[in-house]
């Protein structure tokens, strides 16, 4: 048991910094297009207008430097997307 408690912290150290990677993933011009696509596709009204407001606020955080934000309001519009 305890071997297995380890062998799963071992796999979530190694795999913390590829989630990382990924979420600044998210703040660059090419997935802002993607999302903007994505967005314009969605037929919910009210998820939709949620997910461009937090894709808006993640593209002024983009345009400011503040890649945390910028992560952070992706996050909600993933959310919002269902993903």
């Amino acid at each position: 048991m305890l071997r297995l408690v380890m062998l799963a912290a071992v796999a979530a150290t190694m795999l913390a910094p590829a989630g990382a990677r990924a979420d600044k993933s998210w703040c660059t011009d090419e997935h802002m297009q993607k999302m903007d696509a994505m967005v314009a596709k969605m037929t919910d009204e009210a998820k939709k207008k949620s997910a461009q407001t937090n894709l808006d606020a993640s593209k002024a955080a983009m345009k400011s430097g503040d890649t945390e934000g910028c992560i952070a309001s992706m996050k909600l519009a993933h959310t919002d997307m269902g993903m």
